[in-house]
C-alpha cells in the first residue's frame, strides 16, 4: 500500500511539473505545489497509522478474551470431571450400600422386576387394559435399577389379581373406539373377560396394541349383529367369543368374497366362466323349448284324429296317414318325418356336452399356469416367503374349483335335455308306428272285404 501512495505522489509531482511549464508558473509556485503535496501525504500517512493503532488494540481485545474464555472451559471441565468421579465413587458407594442392606432380598427383588416386565407386556396386549387404562405405566419399577417399595409390590400382586379376576367377568363401559371408517368416539361397550370386545350396537372390536384403543373390525362375523344385540338385551343366552382374543375375528377381512375369489382365477379363470355362463344359457333356453314342444305334443294326444302342423307329433302323424301311399312308402314317410323333427329336439345338447368337456380341462390348464407362476416367483425370490407364492397356488386352485362348478351343472343339463328329448322321440316313434299298424290294418280288412 505504501508503494502505492508513492506511486500517486510521484505523478502527482510530475503532473504539477507539467502543467507548470504549460502554463508558464515561476519556480516559487512550483514549490508551493510541492509543499501542498508533501502536505497531504503527511495528513493521510498520519490517519493510516491512527487506524492500524486502532486494529491492533481491537485484535488484543480479542485475543485476551478468547484467553479468558478458553481458562473458563478449562476451568468447567475440570470442575465437571471432578464432579463425574465423585459421582462415580458416590455410586458405588451407593450400590454396595444397596447389597448390603437388601441381603437375600435382592434376588426376590430380581424375580419381582422380571415378573413385572413379562407382566407389563401381558397387560398391554390384554383385553382388559380398554377399562383400565395406564396399567402397565404403574410397573414402571421394572426398567428402573431402584429398589422396588412395598407399593411397587403391591401394585405387582394387584394388577395380577385383576387381570385373573377380568377374565371371567363380562364388563360393560364407556371407552373410545375408532371406527371402520377413521372416526374416533366414546362408545359403550361390552367386553366378555379377554376374549372379545363389542359395541352395544352390536359390532365386534379389536384391541390395538400399538395405540391402546379399541378399533372397529372392517369386516363382522355373519349373523352376529342381530345375536348380540339380543344377548345384551337378554332375549338370548348365546352370543359368539374368538377364543383367540380378536385373532379370528381379524382373519375375517383378510377371508376373500365370492367376487375376489373369481379375480384369483386370472384369465383362464374369466373364459371358464364365460363359457359356463355361455353352456347354462343354452340349456335354458332348450329346456324352455323342450317344455313347450311337449306341452304341444300332450296337447296332440289329447286331439286324436285331429292332426294339426303346429306341433312334432301333428306333422309326423300327418305324414304316416297319407292313403295315397303304399305301406312301404308310410314307413319312409314316417322316419323322414322323425328325421326332421330331431335336430329341433336335440338342439344345443352337444355343445353343452362340450362344454361340459372344456371345463375341467381349462380348469386343468389354469392349474399349470398357476404352477408355473409359483415357480417364477421361488425361482425369483425364493421360499422365504410363501405370501409371493399365494397368487400362483390361488390361481391354480380357483381355476380348478372353477372348471368344476361350471362343468357340474352342465353335465346335469345335458343329462335332463337327452332324456327329455328321447322321450320326446320315443313318443313320436310310438305313435307314429301305432298309426301305421291301424291304417295297415283297416287296408288289409278292405282288402278281404273287396275280395268276399
Amino acid at each position: 500500500m505504501i508503494k502505492s501512495l508513492v506511486y500517486i505522489c510521484v505523478c502527482c509531482f510530475l503532473t504539477g511539473i507539467v502543467q507548470a511549464s504549460n502554463s508558464g508558473s515561476t519556480l516559487t509556485g512550483l514549490l508551493n505545489k510541492v509543499h501542498q503535496f508533501t502536505t497531504a501525504d503527511s495528513v493521510l500517512n498520519q490517519q493510516r497509522e491512527q487506524m492500524f493503532d486502532a486494529d491492533l488494540q481491537r485484535q488484543q481485545l480479542l485475543l485476551e478474551n478468547s484467553r479468558k474464555r478458553l481458562q473458563a472451559a478449562e476451568a468447567e471441565q475440570q470442575h465437571l470431571k471432578e464432579t463425574f468421579d465423585a459421582n462415580d465413587l458416590r455410586l458405588g458407594d451407593m450400590e454396595a450400600l444397596i447389597q448390603q442392606r437388601s441381603g437375600q432380598l435382592g434376588e426376590v427383588f430380581g424375580v419381582a422386576k422380571e415378573e413385572a416386565t413379562k407382566l407389563r407386556s401381558l397387560l398391554d396386549d390384554s383385553m382388559v387394559s380398554a377399562d383400565n387404562p395406564e396399567r402397565s405405566q404403574q410397573l414402571e419399577f421394572a426398567d428402573s435399577r431402584r429398589v422396588p417399595t412395598l407399593k411397587d409390590l403391591n401394585m405387582l400382586w394387584y394388577q395380577a389379581q385383576l387381570e385373573m379376576t377380568e377374565s371371567g367377568k363380562i364388563s360393560r363401559f364407556n371407552a373410545h373406539v375408532i371406527s371402520a371408517d377413521g372416526t374416533k368416539a366414546m362408545l359403550p361397550v361390552v367386553r366378555f373377560g379377554l376374549f372379545s370386545v363389542a359395541t352395544e350396537q352390536g359390532n365386534y372390536l379389536n384391541w390395538d396394541v400399538q395405540q391402546q384403543i379399541l378399533t372397529e373390525l372392517p369386516t363382522q362375523p355373519e349373523n352376529t349383529s342381530m345375536q348380540l344385540t339380543a344377548y345384551l338385551n337378554g332375549k338370548s343366552e348365546e352370543v359368539k367369543l374368538d377364543p383367540t382374543r380378536g385373532q379370528l375375528f381379524a382373519l375375517l377381512d383378510r377371508k376373500p368374497s365370492l367376487l375376489e375369489r373369481i379375480h384369483q382365477g386370472g384369465e383362464v379363470g374369466y373364459v371358464i366362466l364365460a363359457l359356463g355362463v355361455l353352456g347354462l344359457l343354452i340349456a335354458l333356453m332348450q329346456m324352455l323349448i323342450m317344455l313347450f314342444t311337449e306341452v304341444k305334443v300332450n296337447a296332440q294326444l289329447r286331439q286324436g284324429a285331429d292332426f294339426r302342423q303346429s306341433n312334432a307329433l301333428g306333422r309326423v302323424l300327418q305324414a304316416a296317414s297319407d292313403k295315397m301311399l303304399t305301406p312301404e312308402q308310410r314307413e319312409l314317410k314316417v322316419d323322414e318325418a322323425i328325421l326332421q323333427e330331431l335336430p329341433g329336439i336335440e338342439r344345443g345338447q352337444s355343445l353343452v356336452k362340450l362344454l361340459a368337456t372344456v371345463a375341467p380341462l381349462l380348469g386343468l390348464l389354469g392349474t399349470v399356469v398357476g404352477m408355473i407362476a409359483t415357480f417364477q416367483s421361488i425361482t425369483l425370490f425364493g421360499t422365504s416367503d410363501p405370501k409371493l407364492m399365494a397368487s400362483g397356488i390361488s390361481q391354480a386352485l380357483i381355476t380348478t374349483v372353477q372348471g368344476l362348478v361350471v362343468a357340474i351343472p352342465l353335465l346335469f343339463s345335458y343329462s335332463f335335455l337327452t332324456s327329455r328329448s328321447r322321450r320326446l322321440t320315443q313318443i313320436l316313434q310310438e305313435k307314429s308306428l301305432g298309426l301305421l299298424a291301424e291304417l295297415q290294418v283297416n287296408h288289409d280288412v278292405e282288402e278281404f272285404e273287396h275280395v268276399a
